[in-house]
């Protein structure tokens, strides 16, 4: 399903799971003003065709001392998925987005400390075919976290 074709109950539900995705659908159906069946049966759908995908996002730094760095990296010509496929499976790495501007990709890693930081950036990505640069810049203080478009 396109964006373009979810209606505004898709969406009022969305918005409802983007700021509790525990909340009951019970609730959900009291505040966009449908029934449970209804609400069920859509976010059932949205699912199945990959449009909504509930899930915990956890900050890591208040599961435990973490470094939460982000990682702007440059990858040779033709190397892009090689790269990328790499990246998502390496256990530090919790995000990875192509971008446009100065990197070709974003990577935010999450290391115990400054040395297994530098061990990351040295060993585990001078190890991959196809980067040619990173920028490595740490994450102090995190002020805002959310998954969603609220």
């Amino acid at each position: 399903m396109a964006a373009e074709t979810m209606d505004d109950l898709d969406r009022a539900i969305i918005t409802e799971l983007e700021e509790d995705g525990r909340r009951a659908f019970r609730e959900i159906a009291r505040n966009v003003d449908t029934s449970e069946a209804t609400v069920r049966a859509r976010v059932k759908r949205l699912q199945s065709i990959g449009a909504l995908q509930i899930v915990a996002f956890a900050d890591p730094a208040g599961l435990e001392k973490r470094q939460m760095s982000l990682i702007f990296v440059d990858i040779a010509m033709g190397s892009h998925n090689e790269v990328v496929a790499r990246l998502v499976d390496l256990p530090e790495v919790s995000y990875v987005s192509t971008v446009t501007g100065r990197a070709d990709l974003c990577v935010e890693v999450a290391t115990r400390d400054n040395d297994h930081l530098r061990e990351f950036l040295v060993t585990t990505l001078g190890s991959i075919d196809g980067i040619v640069r990173t920028e490595c810049t740490s994450i102090l203080k995190v002020h805002k976290l959310r998954y969603g478009s609220h």
